[in-house]
């Protein structure tokens, strides 16, 4: 089963207005971009920097309006959604970021990072918040010591732990990774592959993964593309993953 896809993505950003403000040029980001994710899969997006990943995975999340094209979750598109079935789609499609201290709300203890999600989108009682924040750090691998301190308290490796536990508490169907270990040591690196790879065999989470290196995707990712220059070009299906 498909639970995320996009057809024929397209967008361009002006680089240059006249006197009056008016477009005069533009760069092509993405040209005509399709995928499919499938339920339980991983897919890899492979490309150099500027080649437009990033921008995928906002548009993918809808942080940022393609010039054409659509999004579609479990078949229907994002753009034509009710407010019901929006709500769905935001909560199952969750992301990472690259960069673990920018994403995370500095002024914010790591327990309340980790409930966010649950307390904008459900009416669960406080205990009842507090007993799932506790057995997602665990699940991430994290322990309850660290849920008073705030993310500059945190090692690099820890901060992207709390990220995954602030998308994996909502236990979405898909989570857009964008970069997830590029900015982490080397050594924490396959650890933070490592979790992600066990959370998926516990929760069936579909993963997109946006990476410029090909280790990351060839550990974690049954299919692959690779973005240049915009366009998508379709590698590999099945059995991609390393052993």
């Amino acid at each position: 089963m498909v639970v995320l896809e996009c057809r024929d993505i397209s967008i361009s950003y002006p680089v240059k207005r006249d006197f009056f403000g008016r477009v005069t040029e533009k760069i092509s980001v993405l040209n005509g971009v399709s995928l499919k994710l499938e339920k339980g899969k991983s897919t890899g997006i492979l490309g150099d920097s500027g080649c437009g990943k990033t921008t995928l995975a906002r548009i993918l999340l809808d942080l940022e309006k393609p010039d054409t094209g659509d999004v579609f979750y479990r078949g229907n598109s994002i753009y034509k959604m009710d407010r019901k079935e929006y709500k769905s789609y935001r909560v199952n499609v969750q992301a990472v970021f690259q960069n673990p201290y920018n994403s995370l709300n500095p002024r914010m203890k790591v327990k309340d990072i980790v409930a966010e999600g649950l307390r904008i989108n459900f009416k669960f009682k406080r205990d009842e918040i507090e007993t799932m924040v506790r057995s997602t750090l665990s699940s991430c691998g994290l322990p309850d010591s660290i849920m008073e301190l705030y993310p500059h308290q945190l090692s690099g490796g820890q901060r992207q732990r709390v990220a995954i536990a602030r998308a994996v508490i909502l236990k979405p169907e898909v989570i857009i990774a964008d970069e997830p270990t590029s900015a982490l040591d080397v050594s924490v690196q396959s650890q933070i592959i490592n979790l992600f790879i066990e959370l998926q065999e516990t929760f069936s989470i579909s993963y997109l993964f946006i990476s410029h290196n090909p280790a990351v995707v060839d550990a974690l990712c049954d299919d692959l593309y690779v973005l240049d220059k915009g366009k998508l070009c379709y590698v590999e299906s099945g059995d991609f993953k390393s052993g």
